[in-house]
């Protein structure tokens, strides 16, 4: 077994279309991003969200890209001005197919604004997609972690879920009887399934995620028809371990000698670890595909397990014994399973 971790602006006139007068211009342009189904995606600065906004973006979609900077959402549409449709089922990039949003989901005034402005700009539409991304991570033993680090990553991991979720919920339903309800699609992680050294912050976070994502299924399915996926992905190659290690190691820095010493050495394999998940994950774009399948099949799982080992080690985690589990794990982690006094 592998242990693993886990307004619009003006843009290039698409090939083939003649040059209109600018008001002509920006009546198809308006016209042609509201035919669009839109989704609203959360954490799109970098990594898993914004290679996710720019691919649905290629492939039709109207993305409301929410953004904690403008320079980030800025950043966003110009490269989504660049794309080329070259691959089967894209479509010409046009201006205002994607829309930043400034969105800090562990801020309710923020939040409303932001899903204020999209309703605005959905107009007769439902919202045809919702995908929960943002997210973070901080690496530490628990003993020695902060509360109010613990209590951040839980505000963006599982409260902004919830924040955004509710802040969207009327407008995933469908409001005509020719629409089809919105979806639900959260990020969650092999650390929902797997619990290791250091991640007890981040790995609570996302099992509470499962937990929130059962919950919407049966509260929100069999009433209005808005499907929720859980995606559960083992390492994916994006900035966050980068991010996450980074933040983590500055918490480490500041720390006491004595206090920090225990966990030194498990501290050192597990980022370790960590570091080898960043390098042989899957690329974000295969996370983007499996949420554009989630969106759009007409059957979409309830659960995507993907990643190198994914299936196989959640699938071992859910039906061994613990003490089995412990063992084949420990054994793993060397260091870790080393007495304290050693």
């Amino acid at each position: 077994m592998s242990l693993r971790l886990q307004a619009p602006s003006q843009g290039r006139c698409p090939a083939g279309r003649a040059r209109l007068a600018p008001r002509a211009r920006s009546i198809i342009i308006l016209n042609a991003a509201s035919d669009r189904r839109a989704v609203l995606i959360t954490g799109t600065s970098t990594g898993i969200g914004k290679t996710t906004a720019l691919y649905l973006a290629r492939k039709g979609w109207q993305v409301f890209a929410g953004v904690r900077r403008s320079a980030d959402g800025e950043a966003l549409v110009a490269e989504a001005e660049a794309m080329d449709a070259d691959e089967e089922g894209d479509v010409p990039y046009e201006p205002g197919c994607v829309v930043p949003l400034q969105l800090d989901v562990t801020n309710s005034a923020s939040t409303a604004g932001a899903v204020g402005m999209l309703k605005a700009k959905l107009g007769d539409r439902n919202l045809s997609g919702l995908v929960n991304n943002a997210g973070k991570g901080v690496f530490l033993p628990l003993e020695i972690m902060p509360p109010d680090v613990f209590d951040d990553v839980m505000a963006v991991n599982v409260t902004g879920v919830v924040r955004v979720t509710q802040a969207a919920l009327p407008l995933l339903r469908k409001s005509r009887p020719d629409q089809q309800p919105g979806r639900i699609v959260n990020i969650g992680s092999y650390a929902g399934s797997i619990a290791l050294p250091l991640f007890g912050a981040y790995a609570a976070s996302k099992f509470a995620l499962e937990a929130l994502s059962d919950t919407m299924r049966y509260e929100l399915g069999p009433r209005w028809g808005i499907r929720t996926s859980l995606i559960k992905a083992s390492g994916v190659r994006t900035p966050i371990w980068d991010k996450s290690l980074g933040a983590s190691r500055q918490f480490m820095a500041v720390l006491e000698e004595p206090a920090l010493q225990p966990y030194n050495s498990m501290c050192e394999e597990i980022m370790d670890l960590a570091q080898q998940a960043d390098e042989n994950g899957i690329s974000p774009e295969e996370v983007a595909e499996t949420v554009a399948h989630a969106l759009s099949s007409p059957s979409p799982q309830t659960r995507y397990l993907i990643g190198n080992g994914a299936w196989l080690q959640m699938t071992a985690r859910r039906l061994l014994p613990d003490w089995v589990w412990d063992k084949l794990l420990l054994t793993k982690l060397r260091r870790t399973n080393k007495p304290a006094d050693e």
